[in-house]
């Protein structure tokens, strides 16, 4: 049990960039009441947290709170989180399945800190020009991406060819297919939907609405040629709404949002996010939960909204927050209700690594769907599930 007296001494956390601004923000907020405090946040892409973390567990080097993201479920496995104590947080306040991307096996192993939900971003101006609406479907999709081109976009609709983007993007796929990862203890890539969903992506390229050579790596790079012209439209996750904002000099008659084009059985992407976690190893734990419990508030993921635009966790803030002012809010909130948790299976980070090799391959063309399906299902078996 955490008690209620001020923290004290040194924590640090690890996270990323953007969401490290709003933990500064946090941090000086925090240390209002706890002066005794240091708190240091380090940023760390999530691409480099796996395998930094495995550095620090090894060296004995940890740092106190991680922002594990996706990979959770592999940080769980490998014992290096602590189980969140009983009173940090009230999960009542936060949607359900915020909750449950941060529990397995009935230990919960984060508080949730925001969500991230993916849309479907569009160039308003090319739309209009090219006279388009919002795709609904897969096959609005694939039209809607060549429409675009013909209004100057080079890349119609941008499909991520490799790493984080190009998982995130097949995962929705084979939701909005009917297809699942993982059902009764076994991985499914197998299955008719899955192949279906793995030639959706590769239509993308197949049919020259999105480059296969055209890879962005860091923040902001893909919302910069948004706002160029370059790249007409794209999906994303909800994060990615201020970044493209920004880089078309905050002119929001150009940036429209829209839900996920639906699949032939839903509309569904996934819940990604993160929850915030304390490292079992940590030298201040007591001091990282108090701080966790201070960011985990409404009233805290309302602020880390307005300096990040990261979309609370918690219920509150959007009805009465400043994400319900958003023009972006019901859009947002109509794709959240179709969100759908991670896998759950504690060799996640090794699955959607394999998921990204398979879907480079698509995109240059080397691969057929079947092909793909049936390699990813044969490795995915040899990984395991680590249940």
């Amino acid at each position: 049990m955490i008690d209620d007296s001020p923290a004290t001494g040194k924590i640090t956390i690890w996270a990323a960039a953007n969401e490290g601004k709003a933990l500064s923000a946090l941090a000086e907020e925090f240390k209002k009441t706890n002066p005794d405090v240091t708190i240091t946040v380090t940023p760390v892409s999530f691409d480099e947290l796996p395998r930094k973390i495995d550095t620090a567990i090894a060296s004995g080097q940890v740092p106190d709170i991680i922002q594990p993201s996706t990979g959770l479920q592999s940080f769980v496995a490998a014992k290096g989180i602590a189980p969140v104590p009983k009173g940090v947080v009230d999960n009542s306040e936060f949607f359900d399945a915020a909750v449950e991307a941060v529990t397995f096996d009935g230990v919960q192993y984060a508080v949730p800190w925001y969500v991230t939900v993916q849309s479907f971003y569009y160039r308003a101006d090319l739309a209009q020009r090219a006279g388009v609406k919002a795709p609904t479907t897969w096959a609005e999709a694939l039209t809607f991406g060549k429409a675009l081109q013909s209004a100057g976009a080079a890349n119609g609709t941008y499909i991520g060819p490799r790493g984080t983007i190009a998982w995130q993007t097949i995962l929705p796929m084979i939701y909005q297919s009917g297809g699942t990862v993982v059902k009764d203890g076994k991985f499914t890539f197998d299955t008719p939907e899955v192949v279906r969903a793995l030639d959706h992506y590769q239509a993308f390229f197949r049919d020259r609405i999105s480059n296969p050579q055209t890879a962005y790596t860091a923040p902001g790079e893909m919302e910069a040629s948004f706002a160029n012209g370059t790249v007409g439209s794209y999906l994303t996750g909800s994060y990615s709404y201020d970044l493209a904002l920004d880089a078309l000099g905050g002119d929001p008659s150009k940036l429209a949002v829209a839900t996920l084009p639906a699949g032939p059985a839903t509309g569904a992407g996934y819940l990604g996010g993160s929850g915030l976690a304390v490292m079992a190893d940590s030298d201040n734990q007591e001091t990282a939960w108090k701080f966790l419990r201070h960011v985990s508030s409404p009233e805290s993921q309302d602020a880390a909204y307005q300096v990040a635009g990261v979309l609370p966790a918690a219920r509150a803030p959007w009805t009465s927050g400043a994400v319900a002012k958003s023009p972006t809010a019901k859009t947002f909130a109509a794709q959240l209700e179709q969100s759908i948790p991670l896998p759950r299976v504690l060799t996640w980070t090794e699955i959607r690594d394999l998921l990204a090799t398979y879907a480079e391959r698509l995109a240059r063309g080397v691969t057929t769907p079947q092909d793909a399906a049936a390699a990813i299902q044969a490795e995915a078996e040899k990984i395991g599930t680590g249940q």
